[in-house]
C-alpha cells in the first residue's frame, strides 16, 4: 500500500469521527447539570424571526445579552436584504435573545427550530431540532441558510445546545 495512503486513511477516519461529535453538547438528559429545575417552551410571543435565507452560512448557536451584539447579529442575519427589517427592541435587563442557525444547505427542505429551554441546577440546555428532507421530498433548488431567533426571560440562558437531527418523510 502506498505510504501516503496508509497515513491518509487513519487521518480521514479521525477527522470524520471528530466532525460527527459536538463537544459542547451535554447528554440529552442533562445529567451533567444536575436535577431539572424548570422547562420553558417558546410560544408565539417568544418568536423574533424565522428565516430560510440568512447571512449565517455556518452552523451557529448564540445567546445574545446586549444591544450592540444584537444589532451586529441582526445586520448579519439580513446582510443581503435591502431594505433590512427594523431591529426589534429587546429589553436586555429582563430578557435574552437566542439564535440557532443550521448553516448553508444546497437546497430547500431544511429547517431548524428551538423546541425548549430546560434549566438545571448547574446550567441550562436549549433543545433544537434540525430537519432535513427525505429522499422522496421535492425541494427548491436554491441555497438556504435556515435560522430561528427567539427571546426568552433572563435567567433561562442556556449554557449548552443539544441538537437533534430529523429526516422528514415525504412519501
Amino acid at each position: 500500500m502506498n505510504p501516503l495512503r496508509r497515513l491518509l486513511v487513519p487521518v480521514l477516519a479521525v477527522a470524520v469521527s471528530l466532525g460527527c461529535q459536538d463537544a459542547s453538547s451535554p447528554p440529552v438528559d442533562g445529567r451533567a447539570f444536575g436535577s431539572r429545575v424548570s422547562a420553558w417552551l417558546p410560544d408565539s410571543t417568544a418568536a423574533v424571526t424565522h428565516e430560510y435565507y440568512s447571512g449565517f452560512g455556518d452552523s451557529t448557536n448564540l445567546v445574545i445579552a446586549d444591544s450592540y451584539t444584537w444589532a451586529v447579529t441582526w445586520a448579519r442575519l439580513y446582510a443581503s436584504l435591502r431594505p433590512r427589517p427594523l431591529l426589534p427592541p429587546v429589553d436586555f435587563r429582563t430578557e435574552r435573545v437566542v439564535l440557532v442557525a443550521l448553516g448553508g444547505r444546497s437546497s430547500g427542505g431544511y429547517d431548524i427550530r428551538i423546541d425548549s429551554v430546560v434549566r438545571f441546577q448547574r446550567g441550562g440546555i436549549t433543545y433544537v431540532t434540525a430537519t432535513s428532507p427525505g429522499n422522496r421530498c421535492v425541494t427548491t433548488q436554491a441555497l438556504t441558510q435556515p435560522v430561528e431567533v427567539i427571546r426568552l426571560p433572563q435567567g433561562l440562558e442556556p449554557m449548552a445546545f443539544q441538537r437533534q437531527a430529523v429526516v422528514r418523510d415525504c412519501s
